[in-house]
């Protein structure tokens, strides 16, 4: 597991208590012109970390090409996330894992609800709470769902019928 994904996977029980430390370790120095490059720098850390704990964006650029990965006549995978769901960046690692798993056995499809382009398709699928994972069979019919947890892999292999 990389550095990354370790943050993803922990990113809650990380976070808080480094913030909670250093801030506690900051708190008692008097000296304005020390403290505040000091806060600045944990600012930026904080940012920095942030960053990296972002699942990205969408992996399609529009409704239409959405549409068009679900008539492929292939199995797939549909994630919807948001960057700022603590479950989301918890379900990254795995999702990265199953999309290496089924390779080009099946599509994959990232849909981030703060984009506009996944409002029509949550609607559409029933999908208003995240993380919500969706496997669509080769015919596009719906086989599997898994809402507000951490994906279950094996499940979604299973319901991939890839393993």
């Amino acid at each position: 597991m990389s550095f990354t994904e370790t943050l993803n996977s922990y990113s809650l029980v990380i976070a808080f208590p480094v913030l909670l430390l250093s801030m506690f370790i900051l708190l008692p120095i008097r000296r304005w012109r020390l403290r505040i490059p000091l806060y600045s720098t944990v600012l930026i850390l904080a940012l920095v970390g942030f960053s990296l704990l972002r699942p990205g964006g969408s992996t399609v650029a529009s409704t239409d090409e959405a549409n068009a990965i679900l008539a492929s006549g292939q199995p797939v995978f549909v994630e919807f996330f948001s960057n700022t769901c603590t479950l989301c960046l918890a379900s990254e690692p795995n999702v990265r894992s199953l999309k290496s798993d089924i390779g080009d056995r099946a599509q994959v499809l990232k849909l981030n609800v703060q984009d506009g382009l996944a409002i029509p398709l949550m609607r559409e699928f029933n999908a208003f709470s995240t993380p919500t994972f969706i496997v669509f069979n080769d015919l596009g019919q719906e086989v599997w769902r898994q809402t507000g947890t951490v994906l279950n892999k094996g499940d979604a292999l299973e319901a991939l019928d890839l393993g």
